[in-house]
């Protein structure tokens, strides 16, 4: 009995070690800019989070917008474009009233605005409903991108 009891306990503290269910940035939509909760916990699921340091909200006046800022990833320069691309469009996607997105690495800075990754994707984010379908349409897009160079505009 005593054997049963001590494996009991030990299941059950296992079980309550593992969480199934991970928050996902997605729980995070409809946000506004000003919800520092919501954006801190944006960049808490996306990419890169291991490098997250901090968050600047613009909510003044318009435009509004955000810049996380991150320690070196310490990867490709190609990946971390990727990579904040992809970030982007989620904070977009997430956060309607979001229309500046900024990352700000130690030795640059990737700016990103609504408008031009809305053409940029050829589509509005406002209508992505699902985590599944920002993928798709991150991975189509990149999939075919060679180079990042031709999007980014340094600020």
């Amino acid at each position: 009995m005593k054997r049963f009891c001590l494996l009991l306990v030990l299941i059950l503290s296992l079980a309550g070690c593992t969480n199934p269910d991970t928050p996902t940035a997605f729980e995070y939509k409809g946000s506004k800019v000003g919800d520092h909760n919501a954006v801190i916990g944006i960049a808490g699921s996306l990419p890169l989070h291991e490098c997250y340091r901090s968050v600047e909200l613009q909510t003044k006046k318009r435009p509004y917008g955000l810049t996380v800022r991150y320690e070196d990833p310490g990867m490709e320069r190609a990946e971390q474009e990727r990579l904040a691309i992809r970030n982007a469009a989620a904070y977009f996607t997430l956060i309607p009233n979001a229309e500046i997105v900024r990352f700000a690495f130690p030795n640059r800075t990737y700016a990103f605005s609504r408008p031009e990754m809305e053409a940029w994707f050829e589509t509005d984010f406002a209508n992505i409903r699902h985590e599944k379908e920002l993928q798709q349409l991150m991975n189509q897009k990149l999939e075919k991108l060679e180079s990042t160079d031709s999007y980014f505009r340094r600020v």
